[in-house]
């Protein structure tokens, strides 16, 4: 029986796990990798009364109690935005549903380090309070507006950001379809339809230089991301095969706040877009599972390091 010291909890395909299995492994550390979409290749037992969870993949054997584990790193987003997938069959949508409820009780070892525990995610994945928070500690946020009503204060010749109120991830047939953040002039958004569903309006801001904050507990790891040396226009992640990402220092009032923001929604790992415009740095989200290992690759910020050295340390 092997006795588990730290739980990753993240699929089959996740890049951005191996480097900490790797970094663990290193490290000499005990720990276990399970897999969201390899659940029923696993005989899972947990004793309630003892409690005790313990792990059977293929000839291995696996114990994960609290006394002895140190850390959880959940790589998972906990909205199930797939839950109406009417083309899943009954055995999908049952493995979907209950796999996902056993991941989220996991929160019973609740007296060990979470990055990031679901309920915390759960709070973080919400984009208006993410606002809210961000102005109550001292960011500067762009004129916001929710609405799904086209007949809202602003200028019809003025540019504006619309963007998804939730990561409006779709499929049709078999094509996944991802939303962007767009550039909108006023006219047409008084002219179009928004009764079907509420949308985040904001103020334009340029020109700007977007900022990629990844905050690990205290630790703080900043890049701008430019074309061509420049800001890019609109949503970066249209150019990515375009970009550079450049380590950048931020104020030491940025680096505070970014941290502050992370800890007021009681994460441990927070990535956070910021952009930078004629002296001022505005908020604009944070994900709570945020992908960084292009940062390792593109502009050698070893998150995966820091990461580590929390987890390990377990506090």
């Amino acid at each position: 029986m092997n006795d588990v010291e730290h739980l990753i909890v993240s699929n089959s395909f996740d890049f951005t796990s191996d480097y900490i299995c790797y970094e663990l492994q290193c490290r000499g550390q005990k720990y276990l990798r399970i897999n969201r979409d390899r659940f029923s290749d696993y005989c899972i037992f947990i004793d309630l009364c003892k409690g005790i969870m313990n792990i059977c993949i293929g000839n291995n054997e696996y114990q994960v109690k609290e006394s002895f584990l140190k850390s959880i790193y959940f790589r998972a987003p906990v909205f199930l935005r797939d839950s109406y997938n009417h083309s899943l069959s009954l055995a999908e949508q049952l493995y979907r549903s209950q796999w996902s409820s056993f991941i989220r009780n996991l929160i019973y070892f609740e007296d060990i380090l979470w990055m990031n525990n679901p309920v915390s995610t759960y709070k973080a994945e919400n984009k208006i309070l993410q606002l809210k928070y961000a102005s109550q500690i001292g960011f500067k946020i762009p004129q916001t507006f929710i609405t799904n009503e086209a007949k809202i204060p602003i200028e019809a010749e003025s540019n504006y950001i619309v963007k998804s109120l939730d990561t409006a991830l779709f499929r049709k047939d078999e094509t996944e379809l991802f939303v962007f953040s767009n550039i909108v002039k006023g006219s047409e958004i008084r002219e179009s339809n928004l009764m079907e569903a509420p949308i985040i309006l904001q103020e334009y801001i340029y020109p700007k230089i977007d900022l990629r904050v990844t905050v690990i507990g205290e630790k703080v790891h900043a890049v701008k991301i430019v074309k061509n040396n420049e800001g890019i226009e609109g949503d970066w992640r249209k150019h990515k095969d375009d970009v550079r990402f450049i380590p950048y220092d931020l104020p030491k009032t940025i680096i505070n706040r970014s941290i502050e923001l992370v800890k007021k929604f009681n994460l441990s790992f927070g990535a956070i877009d910021l952009v930078y415009c004629k002296g001022n740095y505005y908020f604009i989200e944070i994900n709570p599972t945020g992908e960084w290992a292009w940062l390792v690759e593109n502009a050698n910020q070893r998150i995966d390091i820091d990461i580590v050295d929390m987890l390990t340390r377990g506090v």
